[in-house]
This record gives C-alpha cells, structure tokens and sequence, in this order.
C-alpha cells in the first residue's frame, strides 16, 4: 500500500534528474555540468517537499543529507535546501548498506564492514568457542561472512593492502575453526584447503561474473549501458558473441569499476562457460574455473 501511496512522488522531477525508490528511502541525483544544473536540482527539491504537504507527508530533513560525487578540483559549489531546512554536505553516506564516498573509493565502506566482521567474529569466538568445528564453521557462514560479502560486486578492493586486509578476517575464522594456531610458513593454505574455502577475493570474482552473467541474461532488471558493445564479429579463436569491447579507462577509480573491470574477466572465460543458459550451472562452472 505504502509503494502505491507514493508511486506519484516523481512526477514533477525534471527528466535529467534521476530519482531511486526502495522502501521509504529515496535518493535523488543528477549531473551538474553549469548553475543552471544546481538550480534545477533545488527545484526539484523543492518539488519533494511540495509533493509530501499535498499527501500529508513529511520528510525528516535531520537524515537527508547531499555528497557532491567529483574529481574535479574547482566543482560548482552549492548549498541546497530541502523544507525550509539546509541539508548538511557531507563526504560520504550509506545507501542500501553500502558507503558511497565523494571520491567513489572504498576505504570508508571497507572500515565499516571490517570492524563490523570483527566484532562478530569475537561474538563467536568468546561464546561458542566450546562448539564442533562443522557449527562454528556454519557460524562463520552465517554471522561473519555476510558483512564481508555484501554488494560485493560493486566495492570489489584491488589493492593488495584492501584485499589482505579482508582475508584476514577469514584467516583468523578458520584458525578458530580448526583450533590450529600454528604460525608455520604455508600453516594458512594448508587450513584454507583443508577446509575447502576459497578466498574472499576469488568468491568476489565469483560474485561479478554471476551478476554480469544475470545481466546479460536479462535476469535482473539492470540495463547494459549504452557504451558497452559487444566485440566485432571476427573469426578468430577467441571470438565469441556473448563477449563484450574491452572499456577505455583514464583512472583507476573507473578502471576498477564493475563494468570494465569484469568485462575483462568475462572475456577471459572459456566458451563453454559462456555458452551455459542456467544461472546455478553457471555459478556452479565459475566456481570450479576459479579454484583451478
């Protein structure tokens, strides 16, 4: 009922100014390239507010907050209002569980779900450490991993520092697992194969190439961009038709974003993977082809 009552609230948001609905959040946005951007955009803002009188609504401008998503050195500054109430900048917010930062890097969202994964592990570990190793490997699964994981595709880490940083956690999960706190040289990869667990970094990979996989397939309701085509029609060995142009980048942080960064991996699967029309067959194939 609550999605019906509000299914009018875009209604008089200009056309190049993007609106996003889950639940009772609301994201609005929109590309600022001139003042008469800014100017459209507090419009809009204010279109929100006139919208929410007329429905005898209200927002609570206390949580509304704006991030000014840029890499230019000198960007259009402007405060924007929101109800009578100047809505506060800030560097970085949460949306849908994930930290979006004005740089479009990851460091911020990354400390949140570490030290949330922490303090999760040492719940399990102070209470349930008397437990046999198949539940607190479940336990692990279920309480501890998941804040690692989360919308994983889109944060993937490339550094070295950000990826160690991760597996950590999952290295000190599978000491309290297998009660081996031994600190010999290769003592982890043995616990790690013994317990059959890939790494975080190879289940995020998984992860990309299943949502690449869903998107292709018109499984979940993300559109292909328009700058992604599909590579020439060549006969050459490494032709196929589900394979995609390798995207130009200038920056790292575009570089290793979710489209060029797993189209390149897309385009490094073998043809019998990418010929597979079911989402668990091909989630199953991705798993096997990454733990070679």
């Amino acid at each position: 009922m609550f999605l019906i009552y509000i299914n009018d609230i875009a209604d008089h948001i200009d056309s190049f100014t993007r609106i996003r609905l889950f639940a009772d959040d609301c994201l609005l946005y929109r590309v600022i390239q001139s003042p008469q951007d800014t100017e459209i955009l507090q419009k809009d803002l204010s279109s929100l507010c006139t919208w929410a009188e007329k429905w005898q609504m209200k927002f609570n401008t206390a949580k509304c907050k704006t991030v000014r998503i840029t890499t230019k050195k000198h960007p259009l500054i402007k405060s924007y209002n929101m109800c009578n109430d100047q809505l506060e900048q800030v560097p970085h917010h949460p949306y849908l569980g994930v930290e979006i930062s004005h740089n479009l890097k990851w460091t911020f969202h990354l400390n949140n779900i570490i030290a949330k994964a922490n303090k999760a592990l040492w719940f399990v570990r102070r209470n349930l450490w008397r437990c046999p190793q198949k539940v607190k490997e479940q336990l692990y699964f279920a309480l501890v991993r998941p804040h690692l994981e989360f919308a994983c595709a889109v944060w993937d880490p490339h550094t070295t520092t950000d990826v160690q940083r991760l597996e950590m956690i999952q290295h000190r999960a599978a000491r309290f697992v297998t009660k081996n706190y031994s600190r010999a040289k290769g003592s982890m990869t043995e616990i790690l194969k013994k317990l059959k667990w890939p790494t975080l970094e190879q289940r995020r990979k998984q992860s990309r190439l299943t949502t690449m996989f869903k998107i292709q397939n018109e499984t979940i309701a993300i559109p292909i961009p328009d700058y992604i085509n599909r590579q020439s029609m060549k006969i050459t060995r490494q032709y196929h038709p589900a394979k995609f142009r390798v995207v130009k980048t200038n920056s790292n942080v575009y570089k290793y974003s979710f489209y060029p960064r797993t189209i390149q991996d897309w385009n490094d699967l073998p043809s019998n993977i990418l010929n597979i029309t079911s989402t668990e067959s091909f989630k199953t194939a991705i798993s096997d082809h990454i733990m070679k």
